[in-house]
């Protein structure tokens, strides 16, 4: 500023003009302005400028380097500039607008965050907290030489110490847990001795579930303490590890309070998810995979997506809500949950912008502060979520386009999502993890049908089970539908209830069809990725119903279509991304047997090409959602 200088005394002290920093000059210049600086609106006599900047080794030129020193701030600062320095009464007066200094925004912006935190405006006191942090940059006074400098470097720095402590106390209240204890973990290393800090960190370790580190870190500041000062920890922190030793302990509780409609801190974590699976069968690798997502996407500061996909009845949903609970605690503001309907015809896909005000009034956002348009909600939900880290879970997908609005926008949280269809543009336009699920291997099978059938029953008719395996296509909701029924009638031999479910006149499906129950209704499951598929894919699917086997090439299709192996294998391709069937090697295919039973049975219902047309049509001709067969587009 000619008209607008700017000091800087949190790090190296600088003058900067229009934005653009300058040297003050040789270290004892720096010494001077510091001076001027940190009294600025008191004038400070001739002799305390010496003895600031020399203490009692002043040499015989010291008064004349002042008076030197001066002479060039002066020149440095301009005669035009509202800065200026002022000789007053035998001494030298630094004139400058308070704001005009660091240290002087600093100290207001704190004084503004506690303001807002005992009013309860927890994210207003961090942003507060987290902008007067910013401003150091670096040990106040860096390089600054003389006594006064020194005295003050330690002044400043207790205010830097305090301000940070501050903002991580405001995390803890606001049940940021995790992040909380890594940045005081770290504080603690450079000042091991600050009983504050080693409350906080005992605080936020014990929320995070870390209770042993809680009370390990006690330990070793109350052997620091004895052993450096030679005094007991203060009651307070005695009372912190008291209360963790006995169960006791109360969390602080977030009372955040802002204005524009919207609480931006919850007073517990949210909790969506439905129920999960008391035992997860055979699915450890693709939970890893998951845990490896996480880690690397924390390890690049990147958001952490992935895509669960696989055949109709392979357990998409009870694999995510089960993961998602068992990694609950590595997102600590807890989790949304909500069901896409991406089921084509009959279940019209969910619009995102009903979705998101689900969502924002999850987040506290009230009813009428929720905006309009589909993109303005978007932008709302990835804002509430840039400090929080959730989980969100979306099931049942539809396409790309669907969930664009709905993913987490920084590193943090977390969207696990399930789709009956490969999501291609998800995993293209955002690095998303595709993950799909197999059937089940053939001990796994066993194991789902021991756990819940109990091991002495199975272990007694082993070949029963292996039937009863075969017979599901090891698919987990078909073998919940044999276990649920074998549970309810739990004197009947598996081998009978083996020949229940065998292939009869009726078809092959048909004992693993419930009206009464639809979740455990295998056909209606195949059927609803059945209704995905275009006319041109629906009649390859049912022509293929009259292959005798289980595995078939490119060639083999073709010739039971009757169809070039050009069309044949761009349709095939159409068919593996529904997941009803899949690509072994290229050129190479298999489906599961229950599917296969499917498509037999469309293929002996006598479907036309105009039957096909009423099963898949485009629901965009009756009410302006997507066409059937899903547009996987990212924009």
């Amino acid at each position: 500023m000619h008209a607008n200088i700017q000091f800087s005394v949190l790090g190296p002290v600088r003058l900067h003009k229009q934005g653009l920093a300058e040297a003050v000059g040789q270290p004892r210049q720096c010494a001077v302005l510091a001076s001027l600086l940190l009294r600025a609106g008191r004038p400070v006599s001739l002799s305390k400028l010496v003895e600031d900047v020399w203490g009692d080794e002043a040499p015989l030129s010291a008064i004349g380097s002042v008076r030197t020193y001066v002479y060039r701030l002066r020149r440095a600062l301009g005669e035009r500039s509202d800065s200026s320095v002022k000789l007053v009464d035998g001494g030298y007066l630094l004139h400058i607008p308070p704001d005009a200094v660091d240290l002087n925004r600093f100290k207001e912006t704190t004084v503004k965050a506690r303001e807002a935190r005992s009013n309860g405006d927890l994210e207003t006191a961090v942003n507060l907290l987290t902008k007067g942090l910013e401003m150091w940059k670096g040990e106040a006074l860096a390089g600054v030489p003389g006594p006064f400098a020194s005295q003050q470097r330690r002044v400043l720095g207790e205010l830097r110490v305090a301000c940070a402590e501050d903002h991580l106390a405001c995390e803890v209240e606001r049940e940021r847990y995790t992040e909380a204890a890594a940045e005081l973990s770290a504080l603690l290393v450079e000042h091991p001795l600050r009983e504050r800090v080693c409350a906080l960190l005992m605080t936020a370790l014990y929320g995070a579930g870390r209770q042993s580190e809680a009370l390990t870190i006690y330990h070793s500041t109350s052997h620091l303490l004895r052993q450096r000062l030679g005094v007991n920890p203060s009651p307070e922190l005695q009372q912190v590890h008291e209360r963790i030793l006995s169960g006791r302990f109360q969390l602080p509780k977030s009372t955040d309070r802002t204005a524009g409609g919207r609480r931006t801190a919850s007073p517990r974590p949210l909790a969506q998810l439905p129920a999960a699976l008391p035992h997860l069968v055979g699915r450890e690798k693709e939970q890893e995979r998951v845990e490896h997502l996480i880690a690397d996407a924390e390890a690049s500061s990147s958001v952490a997506i992935c895509v669960v996909g696989g055949a109709a009845g392979v357990g998409k949903t009870a694999f995510a809500t089960t993961v998602a609970h068992r990694l609950a605690d590595r997102f600590p503001d807890g989790q949304l949950f909500a069901d896409l309907h991406g089921e084509g015809p009959g279940a019209e896909p969910r619009d995102p912008a009903g979705i998101l005000a689900d969502f924002l009034q999850s987040l506290e956002v009230r009813p009428e502060a929720v905006p309009e348009t589909t993109q303005a909600r978007g932008l709302m939900f990835r804002d509430l979520l840039a400090k929080r880290r959730m989980l969100i879970v979306l099931d049942n997908a539809w396409n790309a386009d669907q969930l664009k609005h709905l993913l987490p926008g920084r590193p943090g949280s977390m969207a696990l999502i399930t789709s009956r269809v490969q999501l291609h543009a998800l995993v293209a336009a955002y690095q998303a993890l595709p993950l799909t699920l197999l059937p089940l291997s053939q001990g796994d099978a066993r194991s789902f049908l021991a756990r819940r059938l109990g091991a002495a029953r199975t272990s007694a008719e082993p070949e029963a089970v292996d039937r009863i395996i075969h017979l599901a296509g090891r698919l987990p909701l078909a073998l919940a539908n044999v276990a649920a029924s074998a549970a309810y009638r739990p004197q009947m031999p598996l081998a009978s209830l083996a020949d229940e479910y065998a292939p009869s006149e009726h078809g092959t499906l048909d004992a693993f069809t419930s009206e009464a129950d639809p979740v455990l209704d295998v056909r209606a499951s195949i059927a609803r990725s059945y209704r995905l598929l275009d006319p041109e894919a629906a009649s390859l699917f049912r022509a293929l119903g009259a292959w005798p086997g289980h595995v078939f090439a490119t060639s083999d299709a073709a010739r039971t279509a009757a169809q070039p192996e050009q069309r044949v294998r761009q349709t095939l391709a159409r068919l593996v991304r529904a997941h009803l069937v899949s690509e072994i090697v290229p050129g190479k295919y298999n489906w599961n047997r229950l599917v296969a039973a499917y498509a037999a049975e469309q293929a002996g219902s006598g479907m036309s090409e105009a039957s096909d047309q009423a099963v898949s049509h485009d629901p965009s001709t009756a009410s302006g959602s997507a066409p059937a067969v899903p547009v996987d587009s990212p924009s």
